[in-house]
């Protein structure tokens, strides 16, 4: 263990962090902030599709990919594109959304 001003590297990166804190972004906070979802409806699309993740309706692998494909188009706002996609899979699914 390498010691640092006299802490250990391990506790510094420990008291950085709030108490309890994972330091992975929950999905629907990945999906607002990585898709810039701004409008009402928008942040309500985002929770439908979480509640649906959570609830087993909607693979969550599914839902990764397409923000994948919706973030790495380099468009300066990728929810509609995300949004339209992701439709577009659900109803082949045979799931709302």
């Amino acid at each position: 263990m390498l010691l640092v001003g006299g802490q250990s590297q391990s506790s510094t990166a420990q008291a950085a962090e709030p108490a309890g804190a994972t330091g992975v972004a929950s999905l629907a906070d990945r999906l607002a902030a990585g898709l810039r979802a701004r409008l009402p409806h928008e942040k309500h699309f985002v929770t439908e599709v979480v509640a649906l993740v959570h609830a087993g309706r909607l693979p969550q692998k599914l839902v990764d990919s397409t923000y994948l494909w919706a973030v790495q188009r380099r468009q300066a706002y990728p929810f509609p594109a995300f949004e339209h996609a992701l439709r577009i899979q659900a109803n082949q699914l045979g799931v709302a959304l």
